[in-house]
């Protein structure tokens, strides 16, 4: 006799009310989308208030806002967010580290599995171990919802073909991405993941052959793609249907290669989607329904006036497991307009992602911290524990493709420096998840450009040599 299929994914979640509360395209961008801005503001403070109180009930924020003498009462409308105490990536960890493995800041117990659908996720872990977000139906199904509100604001359409680029692993985002198009969104997905698992040429091949309207990666991959085409004999306009390419990154250079339309978007682990770029290219906007965004001064956390670049604080209100509480991303952006856009929407609008005000380097799609590719290679005996890194963009007949060097010291007497490199930048390769280039350079040969033995408080271990470049 067949067994039935488990009712519990039907049964626990109010279908209704989702695309109620949280409407996907294209009803959203006739309804939500052209809101006032006082009928936004109204429903945030609601939300608000909402999240405020599930957030409460986790130990991370009780514990934190206690310390802080706030309490959810205290917290009423958008502008009295300041008043709780933002949190960093940080925070995370010592939450981690408090009550191992999952940190004491997640909403729901993974146990609870058993009651409910839960997906768990990790961040890129590059600085340590991984940070794991579990995700309730709703926030996965509602995230998905934003998702699918990217992608047709940026073109895709039910029907279209779309290749999906991104690396199938423990983050998040390709996961989402084949979620919203093909629950929500009606598209025919080609889930090829990266080069390292589908050959970039492979890829090709399929977008010409099945008639790919759309291929999605990171900005830098999606010009090398274009480049590689070429060289393989391909003619862009005539042998491939890309109709619209939305990515992360700067979306011009991607433009210039294909062709075609090229959009920008932002968004992090924890909270999938925030904000999208639309045809007018007047900044990228926040789905307000969903998120709150403040801009704070990078020194003293102070909230900035609109135009001014600062650390992105974003709070979450749509999710009910783990809650996003002004969650100080250092991410460097800001607010450029609440005015109504050219494309119809009343959503604030806020600048592209212009850089890390720590050292996390972001490298094809990936956030990969220095301090994480520190923490490998000291594993090594043979190092001295003293390391350097560097970011660069190299030009390349493809593109130009951003690279992270490590520099790092060796002992005395170990022989073979080559084979040294070649086995940091292969253990770096699987503890990382990309390929990090190494320089073995000798013993005290790196002391000019960290100032250890300076009078510097700590030596300097990273230089973002792309500054340079511009």
């Amino acid at each position: 006799m067949p067994h039935p299929v488990p009712p519990y994914y039907y049964q626990t979640l109010d279908w209704n009310r989702l695309v109620a509360d949280y409407p996907p395209a294209p009803g959203y961008f006739d309804t939500v989308w052209k809101w006032p801005r006082e009928r936004l503001v109204a429903l945030q403070q609601q939300r608000l208030r909402e999240a405020v109180q599930r957030a409460w009930q986790t130990p991370f924020y009780r514990r934190r806002w206690e310390k802080a003498g706030v309490r959810p009462d205290d917290i009423r409308t958008p502008a009295d967010l300041p008043k709780l105490p933002f949190y960093t990536v940080d925070d995370i960890r010592d939450s981690i580290a408090l009550d191992p493995p999952y940190g004491d800041y997640q909403g729901r117990a993974a146990a609870a599995a058993a009651e409910e659908p839960l997906r768990i996720f990790w961040s890129g872990g590059t600085t340590g171990d991984p940070r794991p977000t579990v995700y309730t139906q709703w926030d996965r199904e509602a995230g998905a919802i934003l998702t699918q509100r990217m992608y047709y604001l940026q073109g895709v359409r039910p029907g279209d073909v779309v290749m999906n680029s991104w690396a199938f692993s423990t983050h998040n985002g390709a996961w989402i991405y084949d979620h919203a198009l093909h629950h929500w969104l009606g598209c025919l997905n080609i889930t090829t993941g990266t080069g390292n698992v589908t050959a970039t040429e492979k890829q090709l091949m399929f977008a010409h052959k099945y008639g790919v309207t759309t291929i999605l990666s990171w900005a830098d991959h999606l010009v090398y793609m274009a480049n590689l085409a070429r060289e393989l004999g391909y003619d862009l306009q005539r042998d491939f249907k890309i109709r619209t390419l939305p990515t992360f990154g700067n979306p011009l250079p991607v433009k210039e290669a294909w062709g075609c339309p090229a959009y920008e978007a932002y968004g992090f682990h924890e909270v999938q989607v925030i904000s999208a770029e639309c045809d007018a290219h007047a900044g990228l906007h926040v789905f307000e329904d969903a998120f709150i965004v403040e801009c704070v001064d990078v020194d003293t956390g102070q909230p900035l006036p609109d135009g001014e670049t600062g650390n992105l604080v974003v709070t979450c209100l749509y999710k009910t497991g783990n809650q996003h509480i002004r969650y100080n991303i250092q991410d460097l952006c800001r607010i450029v307009s609440r005015e109504p856009c050219a494309c119809g929407g009343t959503h604030l609008r806020t600048d592209r992602f212009l850089g890390r005000s720590d050292t996390m380097v972001k490298l094809r799609g990936i956030n990969v911290w220095p301090e994480g590719c520190g923490n490998v290679v000291n594993k090594d005996p043979r190092v001295t524990g003293e390391w350097f890194c560097y970011a660069e963009t190299k030009k390349t007949p493809r593109g130009d493709v951003d690279e992270l060097t490590i520099m790092v010291e060796h002992k005395a007497g170990i022989g073979d420096a080559g084979a040294l490199r070649a086995q940091l930048e292969d253990r770096l390769k699987v503890e990382i998840g990309l390929r990090i280039n190494v320089e073995v350079v000798g013993p005290d040969a790196l002391r000019t450009l960290t100032g250890l033995g300076t009078d510097r408080p700590k030596p300097k271990r990273f230089e973002d040599r792309r500054i340079a470049q511009k």
